[in-house]
Parts: C-alpha cells; structure tokens; sequence
C-alpha cells in the first residue's frame, strides 16, 4: 500500500475502507455507465472506467476525514475556537527555554 496517506495521518483502516467502498460503487457506475461496452456494441473508454472507481474512493475518505476530524474537535474539547490572540496565547504551552 502506498504509504503516502499512511504519513499524511491517515489511517490504514480508512484507505482500506475507502478502498472497498470504491470497488463496490466504481463497479455499479462502470455498468451502468459503460454497459454497451461491456455487451460489446459500443467501445469501452478505460479513462472514464478508471476515473469511475476514483471518485468513490475520494468521496469515501473525504467522508472518513471529516468525520474523524469533527470526532477528534468533540472529544479533546476544541470545538470552541480561539476568540483573541491573547488568548490563544494563554492556551498554548509555555516555550522550553
């Protein structure tokens, strides 16, 4: 797997995920969007069949991330933003001298 998103933060159970939900929904689209193709009376575009399965995967991990994200904002308390910057101050941690 490639391990770009795994070092962007992401989880591998999320790229797995998206990965499957990818494959069920890409399939549905490319028979539907590409059926006479597939019955062999019209030629097949392997760009769009490609792309088809592309759209699903970004949309599921979009989905993930921004769940995750919302989760993590509830849970640690910061849904509150930052009114000031002295107050931001205030929160952040002193500096190790």
């Amino acid at each position: 797997m490639n391990t770009f998103l795994l070092n962007a933060g992401v989880s591998r159970a999320i790229v797995v995920r998206s990965i499957r939900i990818a494959i069920v929904v890409g399939t549905v689209l490319n028979l539907i969007n590409q059926g006479d193709a597939i019955l062999g009376t019209a030629e097949s575009d392997l760009a769009k069949a490609g792309l088809t399965y592309c759209v699903p995967f970004f949309v599921a991990m979009y989905g993930a991330l921004s769940a995750t994200k919302d989760h993590r904002k509830k849970t640690l308390g910061q849904d509150q933003p930052h009114k000031t910057d002295e107050d931001r101050r205030a929160r952040a941690p002193e500096p190790l001298e």
